[in-house]
């Protein structure tokens, strides 16, 4: 069982980095196609998204939304690795706590990737942006009240108000797994504290991480204006 878990998380890794080129295929110079596509979009006046733009936000979108399914099982498998080598270390086997430990971080690697890849999904022309971002970023974006800023703004509010949506879910689900091992009664089996007391941590530090990345989005969502501005790398 182990050995089955350990190698389907191994393969669901390397397809979480293959699969979306492979299935999509991968665009030739994407970052500057999407600066190219900013650009129509700016000259264009108006709120609607140019043919160019709208067929990298479709690839995007596919891209991600191929990744949240790998994800999705990632992190299932390396949940069950976790319980299955806790299992294994509380019946004797004390070599098996560091690799519990390991499967219980990669878990919580998981459950990141899951929630930026949903994010992007989700709000997939704002997580284009970054890959515009240089040194002539400034040229992307027209005045201030222009048809084109004013719809990039308002989705990068959306996008991260969706990051708040979707890691305080997960940062309440992190205390509350970190709570209820941390505090459930104290048994004289100490392999058993040993591993409840060992999950709570890494729940805990899980949950403090979430709880930085909310803060930083709801301050982010609240300021659309100057997030669009950092994601394109302009000052």
């Amino acid at each position: 069982m182990i050995g089955l878990l350990s190698a389907t998380g191994a393969a669901l890794v390397a397809a979480f980095v293959l699969a979306p080129a492979a299935l999509l295929g991968r665009k030739a110079d994407l970052s500057g196609a999407v600066r190219r596509a900013l650009v129509e979009f700016r000259q264009s006046g108006g709120p609607q998204l140019p043919t160019q733009l709208k067929n990298l936000v479709d690839y995007w979108f596919q891209w991600h939304a191929i990744k949240v399914v790998i994800t999705l099982f990632m992190l299932t498998t390396f949940g069950l690795l976790a319980a299955a080598l806790w299992r294994r270390y509380r019946r004797g086997a004390a070599g098996y706590a560091v690799a519990a430990v390991g499967a219980s971080v990669l878990t919580g690697l998981a459950s990141a990737l899951l929630i930026l890849n949903i994010q992007a999904a989700v709000v997939p022309l704002v997580a284009l942006l970054p890959l515009a971002s240089g040194d002539a970023s400034e040229e992307l974006l027209g005045p201030a009240g222009s048809p084109a800023v004013t719809v990039l703004v308002g989705e990068v509010g959306r996008y991260y108000w969706v990051m708040v949506a979707v890691a305080g879910t997960a940062l309440a689900v992190a205390v509350l797994i970190s709570a209820l091992l941390w505090t459930r009664r104290v048994t004289d089996d100490t392999r058993v504290f040993v591993a409840r007391r060992a999950t709570s941590v890494v729940a805990g530090l899980t949950a403090s991480l979430l709880l930085l990345v909310v803060a930083f989005s709801v301050y982010s969502a609240l300021e659309p204006a100057d997030a669009l501005h950092g994601l394109l790398g302009v000052g």
